[in-house]
């Protein structure tokens, strides 16, 4: 069993599913047009993986390299390895693997030592780089709009070993099986026969390798029928029976060789001259030059809504002596009541309300108030038409309120928002109008009216809770642009690019550990460079997010925790101020700026990194500061700055004395260090461990 190494002049394929192999592409011409898993994209000469499970077509490819390794010999490597996937946008060393193939390819076929070496490498540079980790078997997410396909393919995959019919999909979608078979052809130019049978050979390739079991029973537990039926499929899909690849496997014991035909190598001369012979990129090890700054983004300054469930956790926030609560770090901080029902049935204290405004407003601290009818609308227009009425000198705007009313379209009209927000946009010009667009999603049938709604409007903010099941339902099924496949921050992405509106037009409403994509739809715990990925989001394109005020043990990200003590977020906010409204580079481990005319500096781990718990990230700062000049080291971890890790893991709101709360908030705080430049152009070195990151400004004396 060895890999397979072919180039192709021109290269097309029908759709088929990838079963035994992981297959490695890439065109020597940047032509490569190819289909996996229902999304269609050109590729230019970057590499694509295909993996054990993914459905693909090549659509149309011109000097193609192909290279198929046998999936037993990254099982070898990691035996939970068909519990992950490889995800080509992780790769770093495309450039390594390119000039491995083309050295091969050069070198004669006499060397097999430098063919096993060569397979090996891409081998450990694929699981270091590329391998994402999920709590189950992996089967891949077909990109489809049509929600009783969706439903039907979804269907398949809880149920892959069970005898299914075509005939059982179509009753348990309520369709006929004609429609049905239809659907498998159209979406995914198979019939069901081979998707479904595809599919349990996956699964059947697992269970040779994972475990023990008598042929007779992985043919069971894989969902066929009989043993003489698993047997013929085996042979027709992989040309050997079970028994026999069973046998192969049990006889590898070298590293995986690489079987390349050099027929026709010459025509590829010149463009396989043309790879760059690159060493494998350092990926422990990055340079830098600190006067190498190669600025392509702006940064936005996002505004911050922190939710309050009412008004009663809005007076405990500002009035309160025990939580030691402080929004300055936060950019445009604006606290979000979500429900006014406390002050609608109860009789209002204007004096605690006015004062709680006031307070609010000395602090440079929005108040956004959800609107669900009319009749809260009149409630909030006389609370805030009272309080201008009350304080001269907001009612002349020698102070500016700042008041924010955000209507919430899943329980109001189009027309009724509009009407509410006549009557009040002409009594102080600086209260701000915003609406949530879920309502409208579910109202109008497609996205386009949406968006005409939207801009007919003119607000000045539009919530999204892209993360809600049935917001993204509608997407899909009212825009074919959507599919389920895509993360939630890519329908965020598409839903703002096809409105014609302002990125920082948009709030991310309700942001959860879901919103993550590498931790699996919250299933995996939250990362350090999982937040600074999603910081850096907002760097880029403004607008705004909401965050829960106190952690409640949900999947909702907080600011901090059950004891009003800061989490790891509220520390970056801070450490990220530099970065905010400035000219910043910003690369796969780091984020520079020069604010100031200083050099800043933020420093993460590598989004691939995050299983390798043991990989350490050095940095080389190369420069040419004079002696004396000053380096300021800030550093977020386990130990400084991650609070939950000092305190009891109960759900239960254990009391804890203010005394005791106040010694371990003098430990949740990010450690800083002072360096001096000891001699002119001194290279500096750093150390970033797993989970870690690190703030360093570079003062010129």
């Amino acid at each position: 069993m060895t890999c397979q190494l072919k180039i192709h002049h021109t290269l097309s394929t029908i759709p088929s599913r990838n079963i035994n192999n992981i297959m490695v592409l890439f065109s020597l011409t940047s032509k490569l047009n190819i289909t996996i898993n229902g999304e269609t994209k050109d590729v230019s000469n970057y590499i694509i993986l295909i993996n054990h499970g993914d459905i693909y077509n090549i659509n149309h490819g011109e000097n193609i390299i192909e290279l198929m390794i046998p999936v037993f010999y990254f099982y070898q490597q990691d035996d939970d390895f068909f519990n992950g996937y490889l995800d080509r946008h992780l790769l770093q060393s495309s450039n390594y693997i390119k000039s491995l193939i083309a050295d091969l390819i050069s070198t004669p076929t006499s060397s097999s030592l430098m063919g096993k070496n060569i397979g090996q490498s891409i081998i450990d540079t694929l699981l270091k780089e590329a391998f994402i980790r999920i709590d189950h078997e992996y089967l891949p997410n077909i990109a489809l709009s049509n929600p009783v396909f969706i439903d039907c393919v979804n269907y398949i995959h809880d149920n892959i070993d069970a005898h299914l019919s075509l005939k059982d999909i179509a009753m348990h979608c309520n369709i006929s099986e004609s429609y049905c078979s239809n659907l498998f052809v159209r979406y995914l130019s198979m019939n069901f026969k081979d998707y479904f049978t595809s599919i349990k050979l996956v699964n059947a390739i697992n269970l040779l390798l994972s475990t023990k079991h008598s042929i007779t029973t992985v043919s069971e537990l894989a969902g066929f029928n009989s043993h003489t039926n698993f047997a013929n499929q085996f042979k027709n899909y992989l040309h050997f029976s079970p028994k026999q690849f069973r046998s192969l496997v049990s006889k590898i014991t070298e590293p995986p060789q690489i079987h390349f035909q050099q027929d026709n190598v010459s025509q590829f001369t010149e463009l396989i001259s043309t790879i760059d012979l690159t060493a494998q990129l350092a990926t422990n090890t990055t340079d830098i030059h600190i006067d190498d700054f190669n600025p392509k983004d702006r940064s936005q300054r996002a505004k911050v809504f922190v939710r309050f469930s009412n008004f009663n956790e809005l007076f405990q926030f500002i009035f309160n002596e025990y939580y030691d609560i402080n929004f300055e770090h936060l950019p445009k901080p604006v606290v979000f009541i979500d429900d006014i029902h406390d002050i609608e049935i109860s009789q209002t204290n204007y004096n605690l309300l006015n004062r709680c405004f006031e307070k609010l407003f000395e602090k440079n601290i929005g108040l956004a108030i959800a609107i669900k009818s009319t009749q809260q609308f009149e409630t909030m227009k006389q609370l805030i038409l009272t309080f201008l009425q009350g304080n001269q000198d907001y009612k002349t705007s020698k102070k500016l309120v700042k008041f924010m009313l955000v209507f919430c379209s899943n329980s109001m009209t189009a027309e009724e928002i509009h009407l509410c927000h006549l009557k009040i946009k002409n009594k102080n010009k600086e209260i701000k109008y915003s609406v949530t667009v879920d309502g409208f999603l579910e109202t109008y049938s497609t996205v386009e009216q949406v968006y005409d709604v939207m801009q007919r409007l003119k607000f000045h903010y539009y919530f999204i809770d892209i993360e809600n099941s049935k917001t993204a339902t509608h997407l899909i099924t009212k825009n074919q642009h959507y599919h389920q496949t895509d993360t939630h921050f890519e329908q965020y992405k598409k839903f703002i690019l096809d409105s014609g509106i302002s990125s920082t037009q948009f709030v991310y409403n309700n942001l959860s550990v879901s919103g993550f994509k590498y931790t699996n739809d919250g299933k995996n715990p939250i990362q350090l460079s999982d937040i600074v990925y999603h910081l850096i989001a907002l760097l880029r394109y403004g607008g705004g997010i909401s965050y829960q005020l106190l952690d409640d043990h949900s999947n909702y990200i907080s600011l901090y925790n059950k004891y009003g003590s800061p989490l790891p977020l509220m520390h970056l906010y801070k450490m990220f101020r530099p970065f905010v409204n400035e000219d910043i580079e910003i690369t796969n481990n780091y984020v520079l700026s020069r604010k100031d005319n200083n050099y800043h500096f933020l420093l993460f781990n590598k989004i691939n990194d995050r299983y390798m718990s043991d990989v350490k990230q050095d940095f080389i700062f190369h420069n040419e500061l004079p002696q004396d000049s000053l380096m300021i080291i800030k550093t977020l971890n386990h130990e400084r700055g991650s609070i939950q890790h000092l305190l009891p893991t109960s759900d239960q709101l254990v009391y804890i004395e203010k005394e005791i709360l106040d010694e371990l908030d003098k430990t949740n705080y990010p450690k800083t260090e002072l360096a001096v430049q000891e001699e002119t152009g001194r290279t500096f070195e750093l150390k970033l461990n797993h989970d870690e990151v690190k703030y360093i400004c570079f003062k010129p004396s």
